[in-house]
């Protein structure tokens, strides 16, 4: 898993990206929904990283962290995980480790 997440996560996060595009952008929501995801980290990343934890547990923190990059993309200058630069705006450019 450890090997396969920069890629997992790197493709879910344009995929929300453009989901959150459609909807106008991130709304209060979601930039709870960040917060919330900061904790849950916080407290349980090695779950993220390594797998187990209860049933279903590391698939909804996949999501959720997922979810609170795509909405950190829309914060100016984007984000960067795993070496890759998200960013909302413009084209993706993947050729060059960029996601926009």
């Amino acid at each position: 898993m450890k090997k396969l997440l920069p890629e997992m996560i790197r493709l879910a996060v344009i995929l929300r990206i453009e989901m959150l595009k459609k909807q106008g952008g991130p709304e209060a929501e979601d930039m709870k929904k960040v917060q919330e995801t900061s904790d849950m980290l916080g407290e349980h990343g090695d779950i993220l990283l390594h797998g187990g934890g209860k049933p279903g547990q590391c698939a909804d923190l996949f999501n959720r962290t997922a979810h609170a990059i795509a909405v950190l993309a829309f914060v100016p200058g984007g984000v960067e995980l795993f070496g890759t630069r998200f960013e909302a705006k413009g084209k993706q450019d993947m050729d060059k480790g960029r996601a926009s």
